[in-house]
């Protein structure tokens, strides 16, 4: 067929204006019921939209019921009742999170805890933005298991490691200033640069992620003094530093003069047992933690330790952003402290990553990028696919992962960029799991046909 949406004068993101004009020309009649779509790069190239775009629009056509893809055949018009399709995503490998079982018990007994004591009206009230005394206490003893010596002077409370990062971003940073990453990047890193009208710009990475003279050249060249990394499990691809790449990385910076910021959220989970950078030079290197990525996504508390020069600028920004602190996550994180169960439930996050991590090896049989408890892994698209037609192949199979174009700081990606983010802690149900990961390994077992978009 050649049907040809039309999306102009819609001011919706291009993926919906797609969305709609299909569900449109469904109900005009002017696509009918089983009829398979053009191939998926033909109408990309039609309305001169990428295959991501493109594969966004189908996978919420599927989610709505107006299409069902069916793997090896093509994407087919569901012009009935528009009940989601039998065949529809269950279980989304693009979802970067903490399952809730592992956490449920532990986080049902603090609240219960907390609820018997009847106290809204302290819980519920203004608080200092940096957190109580007590509750930067007990956040100082957790990060201790870090091999962090922070006094509770030194550390700030903040909800969760996104405001912490953003509190670095308005403290530290001007408009036009030049902040380095990795090349490979958490996408709230981009947004934030793109909020505080600031530049950014990748260090090129290797298995252990920034490359220490990589770093050190754009340094000299960018001018840059603010560096942004990851120690241990770095998002997207899992790279954890040696103790030897940390201290490379730190005298890089030191030379330079640059200040570091270190995201540690994924520390705690992933158990790593070198020290974070904060712990080897206190004196050039801002830590951010965070419980999300070990206990559960909702629960919005994260800390900022500092140096103490930095410590008033950081406390404004804090109070910009969130004016009273995270009260009530911070008092069932002490509950949890006081009665053991915050380490217990962190075990029990390690062990069923570590779990699901094993049967992403063993349905694909292909290593996960990491050995370390991890919800998500870094997967490399082999040869002869194309990244577009890989990732475009899932989603006909109803698979849904990250290209490792969405995590690109440079614009277009490189060429390099043959690898994709399957994510694993996306919800409880193993079988869903296990079925997911069978779809994936169908796919990347099957080789690519001529075009796999539009098969």
């Amino acid at each position: 067929m050649s049907w040809r949406p039309n999306i102009s004068g819609s001011s919706k993101p291009k993926y919906l204006a797609l969305v709609e004009a299909l569900e449109r020309d469904i109900r005009s009649g002017a696509l009918r019921d089983g009829e398979r779509l053009p191939p998926q790069r033909e109408i990309a190239a039609s309305l001169d939209i990428t295959i991501a775009t493109l594969t966004k629009a189908i996978q919420e056509a599927a989610r709505r019921g107006l299409v069902t893809a069916k793997t090896g055949s093509g994407t087919f018009v569901r012009a009935g009742d528009h009940a989601p399709a039998a065949d529809s995503l269950v279980f989304d490998l693009s979802l970067n999170t903490v399952p809730s079982a592992p956490a449920k018990p532990f986080l049902d007994a603090a609240l219960e805890a907390i609820g018997r004591r009847r106290e809204s009206e302290t819980l519920c009230a203004y608080e200092p933005a940096t957190g109580s005394e007590a509750h930067r206490a007990a956040m100082a003893r957790w990060l201790r298991q870090r091999d962090l010596a922070a006094a509770p002077a030194s550390l700030l409370l903040t909800h969760g490691g996104q405001h912490a990062l953003a509190a670095c971003f308005h403290a530290l940073t001007r408009p036009g200033d030049m902040i380095l990453c990795e090349q490979w990047t958490y996408t709230g890193i981009r947004r934030l640069a793109e909020l505080c009208h600031v530049r950014i710009e990748g260090v090129a990475m290797d298995a252990e992620g920034l490359d220490p003279a990589d770093l050190a050249d754009k340094l000299r060249t960018t001018g840059a003094r603010l560096v942004v990394c990851t120690a241990a499990v770095q998002n997207p691809t899992t790279a954890t530093m040696s103790l030897e790449r940390r201290r490379k990385v730190i005298a890089a910076c030191a030379a330079a003069g640059a200040l570091l910021v270190e995201d540690d959220i994924y520390g705690a989970l992933s158990g790593d047992g070198v020290p974070p950078l904060a712990a080897l030079a206190g004196d050039r290197v801002i830590h951010v933690s965070s419980v999300s990525k070990c206990l559960a996504p909702g629960v919005r508390l994260g800390a900022l330790v500092a140096p103490e020069h930095l410590l008033p600028a950081l406390q404004n920004a804090l109070m910009s952003l969130q004016w009273t602190a995270p009260t009530l996550w911070a008092e069932m994180f002490g509950v949890m402290m006081e009665t053991g169960t915050l380490e217990r439930c962190i075990a029990a996050q390690r062990k069923e990553a570590l779990r699901r991590l094993a049967l992403f090896g063993e349905v694909l049989g292909v290593a996960p990028s990491t050995t370390l408890p991890s919800y998500h892994t870094w997967l490399a698209i082999p040869e002869p696919w194309s990244p577009d037609d890989f990732i475009g192949e899932l989603l006909t199979a109803g698979v849904k992962v990250s290209p490792a174009q969405h995590f690109a700081v440079a614009r277009p990606a490189r060429p390099s960029a043959r690898f994709c983010r399957v994510c694993l802690g996306g919800g409880d149900d193993m079988a869903q799991l296990r079925e997911q990961l069978l779809r994936l390994r169908a796919v990347l077992n099957g080789g690519a046909r001529i075009s796999a978009t539009i098969a």
